[in-house]
């Protein structure tokens, strides 16, 4: 059969070439009957009984692999035992138990497919995650109440390729201890359980690709790349040897990288960059420490929303924070208020049905319109800060008066915090994000008002080039390396330095290698990136000098059109860095 190439998200960097162990999760089998009303109560300590038996089980699986990757990671199971004590999941059970007479295993099944549907069904990445959670979980609860327990596939008795149509969490422990050379899989985004697990373990993977395991048999050949997020399916003798030389180089430039994580971002000529990483979770705060980043330029606080499925109370939000405050101290970190609205809805809180929800009512204009929130959060923010540098960041800032509408209520809860005998962090710096047009035309008046700014490229360059980047028809002109893009970051920065403060940048263009040199030529303070892409960045500029890097920008300023200034910055890269990854990766 001809080889079949396949394209899902890089979740985990690196190469494999291996064989195919194919692993495909099985459904417990049981029939579905009625329960007699006068033996429904027995029905009921049966299911009590197996939900004490996951909770156990679940508490194992946690303890085993803080042990393999660390404490961060293994709070995954965290939300799996969540959902054993979650009064919607467990009330709907026993009331469907109590109210139909239907056996349990069958009401566990229709309960964690009804909640699994509803959470796959919206298109936050963390939802997706609960779906997963809630699939894993009722899947466990089955097995225990058939009394097959916790038996699962074991680890791999030689290297191969691990395809399978999801990775649960609890096939972790079983299945990553050893031999398993990458990761592929049909489900899965950037953010989910799989993301995050192999990233700690240092597997090369790759998910969402949808048919994966319907087109690959256990021994196939496969390559998985990554870095770019190809799959090769029974590749040819060609290119299993051009990928074998891109695995040998690959390996090379990742030695290269090593006691790299303990060495500042600074350039040949001794110009210094700060290098931070965006966080969702607290639990990513390992990451960022062991890949050397200088602390936290973006923490997105709605996460914390998103993972409960329920607003947090503000001590729940301090215990959050100053988790992450401790762990990066003395480095900064920069929480963003919430930024809710757009692609990032949650159940049981209201919010409107918009035409274009990412231009609606989402981020400081969901903060304003509900000031409890706000509030509660600033106290919790300000609170948290006695653990350590901690900076506030306000999210699609429009205009000026949207910042002095916040930095209101912060004075406000500042003065409610010292009347409650609390002791406030004398310096808490604010900032403004830069993502919207608007915003950057008015930056010099901004910059009077706040410590700092971050250039948001993701939301910047959505607007500015009006691309849907989520749209197929027009994703292809969304071009972050556009000459009005980097026309107004220029503007941002000049604004933000001409007015003393210090410019950040932490959309998904900071973390581009292409574009590194670029950035500090254009004279940003601060790039922030997600951790694994910290190393990659900090090598590319202390391998460049700052006045090689200022010529390099004034010449890309010149260009006129995207697809120019995207072949100028590959040829000025490649030339210089000729061992990037990005070369021979694809």
């Amino acid at each position: 059969m001809p080889e079949q190439v396949l394209t899902g998200i890089p979740t985990a960097p690196g190469i494999a070439i291996g064989e195919v162990f194919l692993f495909r999760h099985d459904e417990p089998e049981f029939r579905e009957f009625c329960i007699l009303e006068s033996r429904r109560d027995e029905e009921i300590a049966r299911f009590e009984e197996s939900r004490g038996e996951t909770r156990r089980q679940l508490a194992t699986l946690r303890e085993n692999l803080a042990h393999q990757v660390g404490e961060a990671v293994a709070r995954i199971f965290d939300a799996q035992i969540a959902i054993l004590e979650d009064e919607e999941f467990i009330g709907a059970v026993l009331d469907r138990i109590g109210r139909d007479g239907l056996n349990a295993e069958s009401v566990v099944r229709r309960t964690a497919e009804q909640f699994h549907n509803k959470f796959i069904s919206l298109d936050e990445e963390l939802f997706r995650q609960r779906a997963q959670d809630v699939r894993d979980v009722g899947r466990r609860l089955v097995k225990n109440l058939l009394g097959t327990g916790d038996r699962t596939v074991g680890p791999l008795d030689q290297p191969a390729v691990l395809v399978t149509d999801d990775l649960l969490p609890s096939d972790v422990v079983h299945l990553l201890r050893e031999n398993v050379q990458a990761v592929a899989t049909d489900l899965g985004g950037a953010a989910s359980h799989t993301a995050i697990i192999t990233r700690s373990l240092e597997v090369p993977a790759v998910v969402g690709l949808k048919e994966l395991t319907r087109l690959v048999h256990s021994q196939d050949r496969i390559i998985v790349n990554g870095n770019s997020g190809k799959v090769i399916v029974r590749p040819s003798g060609p290119t299993v040897r051009s990928y074998r030389a891109k695995l040998a180089r690959y390996e090379e430039y990742q030695r290269g990288l090593a006691g790299i994580e303990r060495l500042p971002a600074v350039t040949l000529d001794d110009h210094r960059v700060a290098l931070r990483a965006n966080i969702e979770l607290p639990r990513e705060v390992d990451a960022v420490i062991s890949h050397g980043a200088e602390g936290i330029g973006l923490f997105r606080s709605e996460y914390l929303f998103l993972a409960r499925n329920r607003l947090p109370s503000e001590e729940e939000q301090i215990a959050d924070y100053q988790q992450v405050i401790k762990s990066v101290a003395p480095h900064p970190v920069t929480i963003r208020t919430y930024d809710l609205g757009g692609d990032k809805m949650f159940p049981n809180h209201p919010h409107p049905a918009e035409a274009n929800p990412f231009m609606g009512w989402r981020a400081v204009r969901v903060s304003l319109d509900q000031p409890l929130l706000l509030r509660t959060q600033l106290r919790a923010i300000l609170r948290a800060a006695a653990a350590g540098p901690t900076r506030i960041m306000f999210p699609l800032i429009s205009d000026l008066q949207e910042v002095r509408q916040v930095k209101g209520y912060l004075e406000e809860v500042k003065s409610e915090l010292k009347e409650g005998g609390f002791t406030l962090q004398s310096e808490v710096a604010v900032g403004a994000m830069i993502e919207l047009p608007s915003a950057a035309v008015m930056a010099d008046k901004l910059a009077r008002e706040v410590d700092f700014f971050s250039i948001g490229t993701n939301d910047l360059t959505q607007f500015t080039l009006a691309v849907d980047r989520g749209n197929e028809r027009v994703r292809r002109l969304y071009r972050p390396l556009h000459p009005a893009l980097i026309r107004m970051v220029r503007m941002t920065i000049e604004a933000g330095h001409a007015a003393g403060i210090e410019v950040a940048m932490c959309g998904e263009l900071s973390a581009s290698p292409l574009a590194t040199m670029l950035l500090v030529g254009l004279g940003v303070d601060e790039l922030s990136v997600s951790p694994v892409a910290v190393p990659e960045i900090k090598k590319i500029i202390r391998s460049m000098s700052y006045r090689d890097a200022v010529a390099l920008a004034g010449q890309a300023l010149e260009l006129d059109t995207a697809d120019e200034l995207d072949e100028f910055c590959r040829e000025e890269m490649k030339s210089r860095f000729a061992d990037l990854p990005i070369w021979f990766s694809g």
